[in-house]
């Protein structure tokens, strides 16, 4: 997707906006989810992204414990991130590379929306509140955003696409670190982001966040590149906000 000539987005305070986004956000990473947010707060404050599963790999186990609830709390927009973040099978190269986390991966417009609905109910009752925008399990989503009625918005790996409006799209640069069973990917991760940064300064920055990374030792390499973009004069916001003016709200919708 070519959008030409770009103007950087500057949001409404002059700043250049930026996503500091926590994925994988489920009861089984309880620990690894506190240690991401209780480092990234004196730096982001609660302008994070919970991208949320609320079935993963079909357990809800522990979904009602308080720390869980409290860590997703303190993220200021909650995100879908798939139902279960499985797939059906192990033989596609993704499917093997990522342990079967590509859940849409291979499967018709219908049945992602059946997914995604029985995800939005476990949601609500999660968070009490429907999810906004999807960011898809391992980035694969094989239909239009505009197939997904009941959202917002999209968030792909280089893209925001909104659900109602074909023709808005934003530009995102995404530095990732977690790529799959494969953890000495995770240089070449940060180096994908820096190189589309410097291809495309206009693209809002992504900062992709995984509970993998605690333990690889990632975490200080995010921390350090946040930094790095707040100093040269990003201000953390959320997809929400972004796309505030993609259509309007119907009764009870928003986040918080």
């Amino acid at each position: 997707m070519e959008l030409g000539v770009r103007k950087p987005v500057v949001s409404p305070t002059g700043s250049r906006p930026m996503l500091v986004v926590i994925h994988d956000f489920a009861p089984v990473f309880v620990r690894e989810l506190s240690t991401i947010v209780e480092t990234l707060m004196p730096i982001v404050g609660h302008q994070l992204s919970a991208a949320v599963v609320p079935r993963w790999r079909g357990s809800s186990s522990g979904r009602t414990g308080e720390g869980y609830r409290e860590l997703m709390g303190i993220a200021r927009e909650r995100l879908l991130h798939g139902w279960t973040h499985q797939s059906r099978d192990w033989w596609q190269p993704i499917s093997l590379l990522t342990g079967r986390a590509d859940e849409f991966r291979g499967l018709g417009a219908a049945i992602i929306r059946q997914r995604i609905e029985a995800a939005q109910a476990e949601f609500t009752e999660l968070t009490g509140e429907a999810a906004q925008g999807l960011l898809p399990p391992a980035w694969q989503l094989p239909i239009r955003a505009t197939e997904l009625e009941s959202l917002r918005f999209v968030m792909r790996f280089r893209w925001l696409e909104c659900c109602r409006d074909p023709q808005r799209v934003l530009p995102l640069v995404t530095w990732s670190w977690d790529w799959g069973r494969l953890g000495w990917l995770s240089c070449g991760g940060e180096l994908i982001g820096s190189l589309l940064s410097w291809r495309d300064p206009t693209a809002i920055p992504c900062i992709a966040i995984h509970p993998a990374d605690v333990s690889r030792g990632c975490l200080p390499h995010a921390v350090r590149v946040i930094r790095q973009l707040i100093d040269s004069g990003h201000e953390p916001t959320t997809a929400t906000e972004l796309m505030l003016d993609s259509g309007p709200m119907s009764a009870g919708e928003g986040s918080a």
